[in-house]
């Protein structure tokens, strides 16, 4: 908007901390479990007053950090089950960010060179997301500011262009036009020159988005004639020990258990007269030492195969070159999460290794460059836990075999645990140089540290369906606790488990191979995050320097 209006209005405490509550009870209203979208445009409003009109920076500032402590602590209350000292950190963490966010927004619209709220508040905000997603401490892209835009068709289908940032680009830019109107109104009393300008702010913004959504190219994705596939997930309901400690009779129990439901599953599909063309376990289901050396439960899995005469993905533990030293004790060369393709053809198996090793799940970023401070934290924070994972050496795609002459070999990207959180990552294995590589992603994951916050699962899911826009292709997860879905290219979730999370359980997903054409996204991937993180330091930097140089001018020295 242009003509910005005199600053008569200066809140006080109160109001600003008033402004701040409203602005974070919309976020976490955006996310799971409440998930309305319409929140994701409401919030960011207040946000916007707050900055513009907040008489005081340190009130400013302190209201966003209390409430937003609030806020993070209520989306992330899961973490206190896993760590307490974690929990905190990652609170005050994530409250950092709040405060930066809203500091850098006053900085430009109170500054000297007034920046206006439509181009501050998308910028900064996307930025911020965008080195929060990542690049520091390896990246966390959960509760980006877009996100929830996934229920919006109008918005979401913009992703296949630009990934997450290009509908928070179209989002945040409406919220900044109704909070420029509101501030105009709230500090000028008037409303006739701000409903022009922003009327006219708005035409501008509805033509953009018509013509972004025909470049987009949205053609419905039930009209696409492919060859399809069906899968059948299994989704298991083990406690996170697992991660910690599982006492061998009761992986014993439990991989039995798993067979037998997924014998049952597979009878009860054929029943219906279908048949299935994969079987897939979520992550680290097998506790094995992997199917290169063989033990127990691979033995399991292989014979599970050859009697139920279908492929099976099942996420394992693998060890390579396992010794013992006269102590008794085991050591190895390499330890990957993994995903074995096991047919009725017999070893060797394809097999996928994680590529990006969950920060502070799997690793500490930095942190993990110095072993004995991992080790004092983790007995500080995360008792029983080791990060002893190694990262897979390059990105691995599977290829599950024809069943008929009408249907190809199928292409599998298998993200594993939080790796379909990372749009860069998966980018990676879906393309290279502009030519698709895999035809389906197929997330293995376990989400039973959420415990019982199903909200954490849902968000998940969102993750997931964005990349399935992203990549115009269809996704599929296994997970152990749920969510276990089917999506589709568009992002809409097709199938999932009936019986919901935190319960076992099986679905069947029938999914088809993605057409020729090829996104916007592949090209270009998050490139657009990266450009607001970029606008960001030039307003700043601009906003510095033009200040030093008038301050210069007003005492009468020169700028250096």
């Amino acid at each position: 908007m242009s003509d910005q209006p005199p600053l008569r209005v200066r809140l006080g405490f109160p109001m600003v901390l008033l402004l701040s509550a409203a602005h974070a009870l919309f976020f976490v209203f955006a996310f799971p479990p409440f998930a309305l979208w319409v929140c994701t445009i409401i919030a960011p409003v207040f946000l916007g007053l707050m900055c513009a009109l907040a008489g005081r920076t340190r009130d400013l500032l302190l209201s966003v950090f209390v409430v937003q402590l609030l806020a993070w602590g209520y989306l992330h209350w899961w973490v206190l089950d896993v760590t307490v000292l974690g929990f905190f950190a990652l609170v005050v963490y994530l409250a950092l960010w709040s405060i930066a966010e809203a500091g850098f927004i006053r900085y430009l619209v109170r500054g000297s060179l007034r920046t206006p709220l439509p181009i501050a508040l998308p910028i900064v905000l996307l930025g911020f997301d965008w080195l929060r997603a990542y690049v520091l401490f390896d990246g966390y892209p959960w509760y980006l500011r877009a996100q929830p835009l996934i229920d919006s068709p109008w918005f979401s289908q913009f992703a296949s262009l630009g990934g997450v940032w290009l509908p928070g680009v179209l989002s945040l830019f409406l919220s900044a036009v109704i909070a420029s109107y509101l501030r105009w109104w709230w500090e000028t009393g008037r409303y006739d020159n701000a409903l022009i300008s922003t009327g006219a702010n708005m035409m501008v913004y509805v033509g953009a988005s018509l013509g972004l959504w025909a470049a987009s190219g949205a053609t419905p994705w039930m009209q696409r004639q492919m060859p399809s596939y069906t899968m059948l997930l299994i989704q298991t309901n083990l406690p996170t020990d697992n991660k910690i400690g599982w006492p061998y009779e009761q992986q014993i129990e439990d991989v039995t258990q798993f067979i037998r439901d997924t014998r049952d599953a597979l009878e009860m599909v054929r029943a219906e007269g279908a048949e299935v063309d994969l079987v897939v376990w979520p992550e680290t289901m097998l506790p094995s030492i992997g199917f290169e050396m063989g033990d127990e439960f691979s033995d399991a899995i292989e014979r599970a195969v050859q009697a139920f005469g279908v492929p099976m993905l099942v996420g394992s533990p693998s060890y390579h070159g396992l010794k013992a030293n006269g102590q008794g004790n085991v050591t190895w060369d390499a330890h990957y999460n993994s995903a074995y393709l096991v047919d009725a053809t017999g070893p060797p198996y394809a097999r996928v290794d994680k590529v990006f090793l969950t920060p502070f799940g799997e690793t500490m970023p930095y942190i993990s460059s110095w072993s004995w401070l991992e080790e004092q934290l983790l007995a500080l924070g995360a008792r029983g836990m080791s990060f002893d994972l190694d990262e897979g050496a390059s990105i691995t795609r599977l290829l599950l075999p024809s069943q008929s002459d009408e249907q190809p070999a199928l292409r599998l990207a298998v993200p594993i645990c939080f790796e379909d959180t990372m749009a860069p990552v998966v980018r990676q294995m879906v393309w290279q140089d502009g030519q698709r590589q895999a035809d389906v992603l197929v997330n293995l994951s376990n989400d039973g540290w959420f415990g019982s916050d199903d909200a954490g699962r849902a968000m998940h899911v969102i993750c997931a369906r964005w990349r399935a826009i992203e990549n115009q292709m269809w996704v599929v997860r296994a997970v152990n606790t749920g969510d276990s879905v089917a999506i589709a290219p568009d992002g809409s979730v097709v199938a999932r488990v009936p019986s919901g999370p935190q319960t076992p359980g099986w679905v069947r997903a029938q999914v088809q191979a993605p057409t020729d054409a090829v996104p916007l996204y592949a090209r270009i991937g998050d490139a657009l995050g990266g450009l607001m993180a970029a606008l960001l330091g030039v307003l700043v930097c601009s906003e510095w320097w033009y200040t030093r140089r008038q301050r210069s001018k007003r005492t009468g020295g020169t700028p250096e």
